[in-house]
């Protein structure tokens, strides 16, 4: 994914608190691993997204990306931020076409209780971004083959609930 930084400042937004206390949450519920996994919620027609290499149960101020727009067909994110947002952001971005989905929580553990996507698709793809989708279709939360866990729910708590943490 190509990313063009169209500002490189804080991101100022009121979810970011709710997403440090998300990620506080998982960390303490053992479901990710240093830097394993990533936290986002939809902002309007926007989503702010952990950035690469963060650790979800001790995120700072500068930790997060604010994702304007992604273009599957050139993958190439237009990002407000001061680090490069997860690669994962192309799974979140168009899981969020979704209109009844507003958090999205992916840990590195698998739940012997959800279903798993058929194929295996590479981090970051667009294969895997379908492979979740089709996936969410009938669960809410849903293992990726060899990849961990999606959680996704109306808000954070809702993700939250469906990864058991709640």
């Amino acid at each position: 994914m190509r990313v063009i930084f169209l500002s490189k400042e804080e991101v100022k937004n009121p979810l970011v608190e709710e997403i440090k206390e998300a990620g506080k949450i998982v960390k303490e519920k053992g479901l990710v691993e240093g830097s394993f996994g990533n936290i986002s919620a939809r902002y309007g027609k926007r989503m702010i997204i952990t950035a690469s290499g963060s650790d979800l149960g001790n995120l700072g101020d500068d930790d997060f990306v604010e994702v304007i727009d992604y273009n599957p067909i050139t993958d190439i994110a237009l990002v407000i931020g001061l680090k490069k947002p997860s690669i994962e952001t192309p799974m979140h971005w168009l899981i969020y076409k979704k209109p009844e989905i507003n958090a999205i929580i992916h840990t590195h553990k698998i739940f012997d209780f959800a279903p798993t996507t058929e194929k295996y698709a590479p981090p970051g793809s667009i294969e895997l971004a379908m492979e979740a989708l089709k996936a969410l279709k009938n669960a809410n939360l849903i293992n990726l083959r060899d990849h961990g866990s999606v959680a996704v729910g109306f808000d954070l708590k809702k993700a939250l609930e469906e990864l058991k943490c709640l």
